[in-house]
């Protein structure tokens, strides 16, 4: 997975994908948002004939990888110092941390942190829900946050698809 869309052919992003920023995104997070979908249906799916999730890595992993990105558009709202970084850690089948660091204009993924001012971490299931709007508010209360309030709550209200948070 491409980890930054500046390291990309500028001609190549021709996507519009509302939840990751306003300009245009690369055409690979168009195809993930289009996948994306389709899983996310399966899941309710499957949740309303009382089945368990599918949390399968080949599919899922792509699609958390995707879902990522609307975490450094979000956070653009939080102006921090200069290496100030959030982690989001996720645990169980498809397990991902991500290290997002604040500079002067944005918050870029990083393979390390900087300054940790805010963690969450969630289970997988804890992970697709929430940032699908499908983790109940009682499920939410009980992520493992710690850090600044604000930028925990712009973490927590986090959504890779349209529609508000609950």
């Amino acid at each position: 997975m491409v980890e930054h869309f500046a390291a990309e052919d500028p001609v190549a992003r021709t996507a519009h994908v509302q939840w990751a920023g306003t300009e245009p995104s690369p055409i690979w997070l168009n195809q993930v948002r289009e996948l994306s979908e389709f899983w996310i249906h399966r899941q309710q799916l499957l949740e309303a004939l009382d089945r368990d999730p599918d949390l399968r890595s080949d599919i899922l992993g792509p699609v958390l990888d995707g879902f990522r990105w609307a975490y450094p558009f979000r956070l653009a709202s939080q102006t921090r110092p200069e290496g100030d970084t959030v982690t989001i850690s996720i645990s169980g089948p498809v397990a991902r941390t991500w290290h997002l660091i604040a500079s002067e204009q944005e918050w870029t993924f990083s393979e390390s942190p900087g300054n940790q001012v805010a963690t969450i971490t969630m289970s997988t299931d804890e992970a697709w829900r929430l940032l699908t709007n499908n983790l109940s508010i009682e499920r939410q209360s009980a992520l493992r946050t710690s850090g600044d309030p604000a930028l925990l709550k712009v973490l927590c209200k986090t959504r890779a698809i349209l529609g508000a948070p609950k």
